[in-house]
């Protein structure tokens, strides 16, 4: 049976049945119900869409969850938690696609991850102590940093870089990036694929495909630290669990199907091609809209 199933989750078919499944199960046992139709559906349809673009650009889910959370009446902290949790269904789904697909640099993924959990939590300390007023400066920080590398890219497609320049390590100015990126995962829910995917592009010299699968794999693991630090957290009482958990049944299963989605679109020949460019359109209005939440939040 399990060999079935292994086999089986290969195919897209396979998540979409499982997915018609939970909805029917949810809507079918009045127990089991713990929100409306209408805003379930919207939710559902949101995490589609979001895991979607996410898995196939490698953009930070962060810049899109966070504005649609607080549109929503979510408190920031609250938004924050729940963008990770859902940065981790969908990027663990998307991460078991490239696993199968053999796409991840795992040199990279060991250099890179003691300091992404490194960062992490001490964004995760930084956020339970740092007055909320310094949240519109922080995100200002980051919108500078995504514009540098978003700057980087186009450089580097314009003045290709000379053959034989490519490191074949992560050398270590990729791993204080990463460090510096998961600090504001910890606080804000955005940075670290943001800033390595890039980065990988641009100074590893390593394809887009394979950038954005590394990426993602290194926040799927720093998402579930993140959640493990939470729930440390609310065990000693430092903290309560996030607010308004029910959205989540939505948002979730939406997001693991977008996640198989996104991580397919690469096998066609055009949207390979178009990935770096969907990726710098996609990270230019998350840097624009990093600019609009400083500016909102003056």
């Amino acid at each position: 049976m399990h060999r079935w199933i292994w086999r089986s989750s290969n195919h897209l078919l396979f998540w979409l049945l499982l997915d018609a499944c939970y909805v029917v199960a949810l809507f079918t046992v009045p127990a089991f119900r713990p929100l409306p139709f209408t805003t379930f559906a919207l939710a559902h349809l949101a995490g589609i869409a979001v895991g979607t673009l996410v898995m196939y650009t490698g953009v930070g889910a962060g810049v899109v969850w966070f504005p649609f959370f607080t549109l929503l009446g979510f408190h920031p902290a609250d938004a924050a938690s729940f963008s990770l949790f859902n940065q981790f269904a969908g990027k663990g789904s998307g991460s078991f696609k490239y696993v199968r697909d053999g796409m991840i640099d795992w040199p990279v993924v060991r250099r890179c991850m003691p300091m992404a959990l490194l960062g992490v939590s001490g964004g995760y300390l930084l956020g339970m102590v740092l007055p909320h007023r310094y949240d519109p400066w922080l995100l200002l920080i980051f919108a500078g940093v995504v514009l540098y590398l978003l700057l980087a890219l186009l450089w580097r497609k314009l003045r290709p870089p000379p053959v034989g320049e490519a490191s074949l390590e992560a050398p270590p100015a990729s791993r204080l990036l990463v460090m510096g990126s998961s600090i504001f995962t910890g606080m804000l829910s955005v940075g670290t694929s943001d800033w390595l995917i890039p980065h990988l592009m641009r100074r590893l010299r390593m394809p887009a495909s394979r950038a954005v699968a590394t990426g993602i794999f290194v926040m799927f693991i720093t998402a579930l630290f993140f959640w493990v630090l939470i729930s440390f957290g609310v065990l000693v009482g430092w903290r309560d669990w996030p607010a308004n958990p029910p959205l989540l049944f939505g948002t979730v299963p939406g997001v693991m199907i977008g996640a198989q989605c996104g991580s397919r679109l690469v096998r066609f020949a055009v949207m390979k091609r178009a990935q770096p460019a969907v990726f710098m359109a996609v990270l230019a209005l998350s840097c624009g809209h990093m600019i609009y939440e400083f500016l909102r939040r003056l």
